[in-house]
């Protein structure tokens, strides 16, 4: 089943900021994923700002990644330009989302819809990896929303879409106050607007919510093996190195196996045998390392390749991504001289935008400022 973060913010063109700057502004704050939704401004003002957005994120990583609402036409706009969203959110009276897969540039995005009822939860679309089951509530940001189904019927909506393989987001009026009873009855993720563009305090909603959805499914369970992905500087061995113990296993950090292994650095692997030869150690090292449950701390690259996500995946270690903002990490590892490919801005970019697709396929930890050990104990489901 498609991951999601526990929070789906969703931009709201009533504010005064510009759509691309609600996105930008999610972005920096630690959200991973903003829904762009246009209504009620003309199909150009949806574009320019869409365009603005999307060249935005990927200039800083493909950070945040942005799922379109409705508009095909623009997603298909976007991917003509080489800016293709993540995904793309179409509803029950749209383009059917096994067609939308069809037109040029969008088979590779995730798509969604939205569903109200029974028929609709057993028959969604097979294109579909996640999809919005609601409304929970009314809600003023849709005046045609179907009747509200309230927590039953949420719950049996979310069993239905689960059954399917599909990540079921709860929608429709929802506050921080649901979050508990929405993810005890199954969903995934919470669909907000208003609650978060009237949060003082954004971040802290999406910690509160990513912290009560561990509650319900902590991503780690004393005696697992874990594997941490994600980007350089992103903060996995500092995390590592508070969750080992935690969960009684040994530490192993890839890179520096590697370097202890082949008596040298990695800068001077890289020097005088090449990326490749490198990529070579890791899957060596990496197969070698899941033979015993420990905390397995991969480089920045190692996951891209696709034999490392297959003996990951089959190992029975729980996979997770440490979803930092790469703008964030850039401020922390920017010149190391020990980390080859941060030292140029737009190159460190461009390698984390290739490999957030494939980061983004894994349960997410989303660190907003929090220290190790309070980021532990939340992945414990501890309160």
């Amino acid at each position: 089943m498609m991951p999601l973060p526990p929070i789906y913010p969703i931009t709201d063109a009533r504010l005064a900021m510009p759509l691309a700057e609600q996105i930008r502004h999610l972005g920096a704050l630690g959200f991973p994923l903003v829904q762009f939704r246009g209504k009620p401004l003309d199909a150009q003002d949806q574009w320019l700002q869409l365009r603005q957005a999307l060249a935005e994120s990927a200039a800083n990583g493909g950070w945040p990644l942005i799922v379109v609402n409705d508009r095909a036409d623009l997603a298909l706009l976007a991917a003509r330009e080489g800016l293709a969203p993540w995904g793309l959110h179409l509803g029950q009276d749209d383009l059917p989302p096994s067609e939308a897969r069809q037109l040029p540039g969008l088979a590779g995005l995730h798509l969604g819809t939205s569903t109200h009822d029974e028929g609709e939860w057993g028959q969604v679309d097979p294109a579909c990896d996640h999809a919005g089951c609601g409304p929970f509530r009314a809600t003023a940001t849709k005046g045609d929303h179907a009747e509200p189904m309230g927590l039953e019927g949420l719950r049996k909506g979310c069993a239905l879409l689960r059954g399917r393989g599909v990540a079921p987001i709860a929608i429709g009026g929802l506050t921080l106050a649901d979050a508990q009873a929405c993810f005890e009855a199954g969903a995934e993720s919470l669909a907000m607007v208003g609650e978060v563009w009237k949060a003082s305090d954004p971040a802290g909603l999406l910690w509160e919510a990513q912290r009560l959805r561990w509650r319900q499914r902590a991503p780690v369970r004393p005696g697992q093996g874990v594997v941490l992905v994600g980007g350089s500087g992103g903060g996995k061995s500092t995390l590592a190195k508070a969750l080992a113990p935690r969960l009684g296993l040994p530490l192993v950090d890839l890179d520096d196996l590697i370097e202890e292994r082949a008596g040298t650095s990695i800068p001077d692997i890289f020097a005088y045998a090449g990326e490749q030869s490198f990529r070579d150690l890791e899957t060596r090292h990496m197969t070698e390392a899941l033979q015993t449950p420990c905390v397995l701390c991969l480089g920045a690259g190692a996951w891209q390749r696709e034999e490392n996500r297959a003996v990951g995946l089959a190992s029975g270690f729980a996979c997770l991504w440490l979803a930092e903002s790469p703008l964030r990490a850039w401020d922390r590892v920017a010149g190391d001289p020990h980390r080859p490919l941060a030292q140029a801005r737009a190159t460190f970019m461009a390698r984390w935008r290739s490999r957030i697709e494939a980061w983004s396929r894994l349960p997410m930890v989303l660190p907003l400022g929090r220290s190790p050990e309070e980021l532990v104990e939340a992945m414990l489901g501890h309160p």
